[in-house]
């Protein structure tokens, strides 16, 4: 939350013309380092890193499993009502189209 809040009163100085961006830009050295560009400490930026893997994991295996239940629900509406299985593309047709089906 400090890092925030420097971050935010540097880019005003900076803003205003005061000469605030030419010593944190002594201090950084240069912007390799991705966790100074983001303008965070190293620590900061690899829990930074991890949350961002963690929280694409997770929206990845929740992606997965409702990709799997929608492919089991078509399975069980094709063998109820006893459907081939390129119907869906003719069905996406007829209710795209501006005439209807027949």
């Amino acid at each position: 939350m400090a890092f925030l809040m420097k971050t935010m009163i540097s880019n005003q100085v900076k803003n205003l013309g005061l000469g605030g961006g030419s010593e944190e830009k002594k201090e950084e050295g240069g912007t390799s380092d991705p966790a100074a560009a983001h303008g965070m400490t190293r620590e900061e930026y690899e829990e930074y890193q991890k949350q961002v893997i963690e929280e694409k994991m997770e929206r990845d295996a929740a992606f997965t499993q409702k990709k799997a239940e929608r492919a089991c629900l078509r399975v069980h509406l094709r063998e109820k009502y006893r459907l081939p299985k390129g119907t869906e593309n003719s069905l996406h047709r007829c209710l795209s189209s501006q005439e209807g089906c027949r």
